[in-house]
């Protein structure tokens, strides 16, 4: 049992008054799993790559064959993270190890990540979550418990010989329960807020503890913006476009969705259909362990997200009493922090386990932080500390939020949906309806309730300011006053009512790109909001500027193709066409000032840069040296790195088109950037005229797949980071219309047959129009699995 002795800080929130009768259902792997005696009923159809259809008759029987897909095609991986999400990762794998190659927790080490989820993830809060779950999702829930059980089982009986060799006999392979499928939603609520600070959480201690705790890059990471983004790393995001019914060929909205997400690890997204006939009818993606569809679309609603600007946690500088550093002072009164004893079962050298205690601390707010993470310089000492509060930690309806959107019948209904729950945790919301004109943008979400006046007036001197420009909203914490506000229509206390979020429907386009609602629609930008949810009037990223400029394009009849209108079949050249922004506002000038007597190397850089199409194809040839020329590498400045490079500065009055332009003034750091980059590629062993599909390979392990696209910083659209797309639209008098991508395919076993070939039809831009009627999937259907239990 993981002992957290003090109320759930949720108590205090949406679930006040709520009593708990906590089962043991936590530590260690030989507990936690009891099975369920319900009756379970599914049938999993796979049709082209392997994606399962699961039909069932029930909530229950839906998890349930989920659950048992899943597992069939990633049971490691799965069954790894729910190691980590219990918090026993040094029970089976020692303290030092990495808990995740990738995730939106980042890559900490093993005692770290344990003490961080028995701490933040435990039982209590656990239970509150659960409690707070409508009974189909709790059915949901357990049936995918089930389902993902079974298959255990199998497995340890001997079965599916040549499968999952990487855990098949591991000691930590294990069945899971409902409780450890909440584990893993309220880990993946955490993404954009206290995830990020997990190194931080783990290792608080007030001054004379004496602990000392390896973190994963504590020393690096002082006001790097990165370290607070989902996954603590650049490139994590989406791109999608939403168009309405007046700029298509058809007279009906269109969609494109296209998160750039995890290519490893169990936060890849899943492809699948869960139908329960009468009741649900729903195809998309989820995130590996999430029971519902998060992504995707029914035969009259399809939908997008993009990761939202909007900061879903603020750190608290507290002022100590000078006679107890575990005492506050808040409005001229004492408040003592809760102690909570964690405990964390740790593998010995010599294979016996050792219990590993700690105490950690919660403020009022909630969980005590390490401040090195904000700057090396600041700690917790005998007058100061620092506290988080995650509006995340107390928004049970997230969820909730997902499984409606699976449900909706309308885009009034979907929309009604956001209003009701504002439960989605940080990510933005476009979508469109089968019989309605318009498109819509969304950032009705959970977001802290810091209306400007109060993070202006609640400002730590010297320490806010760069925070904020860093993604972190730091507050001081001694008067009630810079406590969280509420509206008349908050869904939680401290969050922004709907009425305070910005939101838009248009009938020609939506898009985000990861900036802020601001440029949501290049014509009308979004304005008067607060803060904290994004910046307004500011200069866009150069993948947020071609995607304006993609639909610009295509507007205007400019991008090369047919008429002037957008339909499915022009979309999905677009998105996938691997333009380079940077290129080409920028080509033609440093060319001009680098090439006008090159020799030797250079010369023949020149050569192929002149002739490079300023796309990454995979036939392209020359996008490498113009990456390594704007990017700059680890001893030498690129040209983003050069201070005043643009000649036209921003404006924002005219933001995809500023800056642009080449400044003379800057053309003999120009010339050094290039000297230098040409060396960097000549020393790498590419040939300066190699094609993109020569080097560039999908992340996709014991395959060689050439993929194509680069970087958005440098100003790419088709990222690197591709992970799922579809195109959706609702053809009048048809089905619904999808096309779709799963790049890293649905499995992560080399041994089965599905491994392979999405990514391969992928790297071929091969669309995958998905089946979605019982006839499309009779037709498509390459085996058929009749599940009960």
């Amino acid at each position: 049992m993981i002992t957290s002795f003090r109320p759930p800080l949720w108590s205090r929130g949406v679930v006040l008054g709520l009593t708990v009768a906590l089962a043991a259902c936590g530590g260690d792997s030989d507990d936690h799993y009891v099975p369920d005696t319900q009756h379970y009923q599914a049938t999993i159809e796979r049709t082209t790559y392997g994606v399962p259809h699961i039909t069932a008759g029930s909530y229950g029987g839906a998890g349930y064959g989920h659950g048992y897909a899943i597992a069939e095609d990633n049971l490691c991986t799965l069954a790894d993270a729910f190691v980590t999400f219990r918090g026993e990762r040094s029970k089976y794998f020692g303290p030092d190890g990495k808990a995740a190659v990738m995730g939106t927790f980042g890559s900490p080490d093993n005692l770290p990540a344990d003490l961080f989820f028995r701490f933040v993830v435990d039982d209590e809060r656990v239970a509150a979550f659960r409690d707070a779950q409508p009974a189909n999702i709790r059915d949901l829930s357990k049936g995918f418990a089930a389902g993902f059980s079974r298959y255990v089982r199998e497995i340890q009986a001997g079965e599916h010989d040549g499968r999952h060799q990487a855990c098949r006999d591991a000691d930590w392979l294990a069945g899971i329960s409902e409780d450890d499928v909440y584990r893993r939603l309220v880990a993946l609520n955490l993404a954009a807020s206290s995830a990020n600070l997990l190194p931080a959480i783990a290792s608080a201690q007030p001054p004379g503890a004496g602990l000392t705790l390896r973190t994963a890059g504590d020393d690096a990471v002082a006001l790097n913006p990165d370290r607070f983004k989902v996954g603590q790393e650049a490139g994590i995001g989406s791109n999608t476009l939403a168009f309405g019914a007046d700029v298509t060929d058809t007279g009906r909205s269109l969609l494109f969705a296209n998160p750039h997400w995890y290519q490893l690890g169990v936060d890849r997204f899943y492809q699948l259909q869960l139908t329960i006939p009468g009741r649900l009818n729903v195809s998309g993606v989820s995130i590996m362990g999430a029971p519902m569809v998060l992504m995707g679309f029914n035969d009259n609603i399809a939908w997008a997200h993009t990761v939202s600007t909007a900061s879903r946690f603020t750190v608290y500088a507290l002022a100590l009493s000078p006679d107890d550093p575990t005492v506050y002072i808040k409005d001229n009164e004492p408040h003592a922090m809760t102690a909570v004893t964690v405990e964390v079962p740790v593998k010995q050298g010599d294979g016996s386990l050792q219990t590993v205690t700690r105490t950690l601390y919660e403020s009022e707010y909630g969980p005590m932080i390490n401040p090195a993470v904000l700057n090396p310089a600041v700690s917790w000492n005998t007058t100061q500390a620092f506290t988080l509060r995650d509006i995340n930690l107390e928004n049970t309806r997230s969820f909730q939020n997902f499984f409606a959107f699976d449900h909706a019948r309308s885009l009034q209904d979907f929309y009604d949906a956001i209003t009701e729950f504002v439960g989605i945790p940080w990510v933005n919301t476009t979508a469109i309806g089968r019989d309605d004109d318009r498109a819509l943008y969304s950032d009705i979400t959970a977001v802290p309730n810091v209306p400007d006046a109060v993070l202006q007036g609640c400002a730590v001197p010297g320490f806010s300011a760069p925070l904020l420009e860093a993604g972190v909203v730091l507050l001081g914490g001694t008067n009630s006053a810079c406590d969280w506000q509420d509206d008349p229509d908050s869904r939680q206390p401290g969050a922004f009512g709907p009425g305070n979020l910005p939101h838009l429907f248009r009938r020609d386009y939506v898009a985000n790109m990861n900036d802020s609602y601001w440029l949501t629609n290049a014509d009308n930008p979004i304005t008067g909001f607060a803060r904290i949810i994004g910046q307004e009037d500011y200069r866009q990223s150069l993948r947020s500027r071609l995607g304006h400029t993609l639909v610009e394009d295509r507007f205007a009849g400019a991008d090369g193709l047919a008429g002037s209108q957008v339909s499915s079949e022009n979309l999905r050249q677009i998105v996938v066409n691997s333009r380079n922004l940077s290129a080409e506002l920028l080509k033609d000038e440093v060319l001009s000032a680098v090439c006008g007597a090159p020799s030797g190397t250079e010369a023949q850089a020149c050569q192929v840069l002149t002739a490079w199409d300023n796309r990454a194809n995979l036939d392209s040839v020359g996008a490498h040296i113009w990456t390594a020329l704007f990017e700059g590498g680890d001893d030498y400045d690129g040209l983003r790195d050069i201070e005043n490079l643009w000649a036209t500065p921003f404006d924002a009055q005219d933001p995809v088109h500023t800056p642009r332009g080449l400044n003379s003034a800057v053309t003999g750091q120009v010339q050094t950037a290039f000297s230098a980059a040409v060396a960097a590629v000549v020393d790498s062993g590419v040939a300066l005229d190699a094609e993109v599909g020569e080097y560039q390979k999908y992340l996709k392990p014991e395959t060689d797949i050439p993929q194509f696209g680069g970087e958005g910083s440098e100003g790419y659209f088709t990222v690197l980071r591709n992970t799922y797309m579809h195109v959706v639209d609702f053809p009048e008098g048809e089905p619904v219309r999808a096309f779709t991508f799963l790049t890293h395919g649905v499995s992560d076993d080399p041994a089965s047959d599905y491994y392979g070939s999405y990514t391969q039809a992928y790297s071929q831009k091969n669309w995958h129009r998905v089946p979605f009627t019982r006839e499309q999937i009779e037709d498509a259907r390459i085996s058929t699995l009749e599940l009960s239990e």
